[in-house]
């Protein structure tokens, strides 16, 4: 088991900082960004409360309020006030953070699979995926669903 979680780390921190670098160096987006723009975009009504962003977000949980600062100076994000509740908040994906995900999108995913994917058949990426699966639903610690639209 040892081993196997050491592949795990390792592989996964050469493909993010591979995926992290394409999308610098074509798109001057950092993949942080990236994954929170993503989260909000997939979300109902494109807007999150800044706990539901944290808990969504596969990258980031310290400093989300100044990721999400740093965001909306650019313009892909900004804040509402709740109606329902005038002390919450919620960041929405501007739509120029939607057209920026929505350029950035093919190259995202062949960079996937230029980094990971061409080294996978499909029995590998079924394991990975039924593995991934097994422990992620044996973990009693909330955390984010890949490919889900709440989070």
């Amino acid at each position: 088991m040892r081993e196997a979680w050491g592949w795990l780390l390792f592989t996964h921190a050469r493909v993010l900082r591979a995926l992290e670098a394409d999308m610098l160096e074509h798109h001057e987006l950092p993949i942080t960004w990236f994954d929170i723009l993503n989260r909000l975009r997939e979300a109902p009504g494109q807007r999150l409360r800044l706990h539901e962003l944290e808990d969504a977000s596969l990258f980031t949980k310290s400093g989300l309020t100044r990721l999400v600062d740093r965001i909306e100076e650019a313009g892909y994000v900004r804040r509402e006030r709740s109606l329902e509740d005038r002390r919450g908040v919620y960041v929405v994906v501007t739509n120029a953070g939607n057209e920026k995900i929505n350029e950035i999108w093919a190259d995202h995913v062949d960079s996937i699979n230029r980094h990971f994917g061409q080294y996978l058949d499909l029995e590998d990426a079924d394991a990975i995926k039924t593995a991934g699966q097994k422990v992620f639903n044996g973990d009693p610690v909330p955390t984010a669903v890949p490919g889900s639209r709440s989070g």
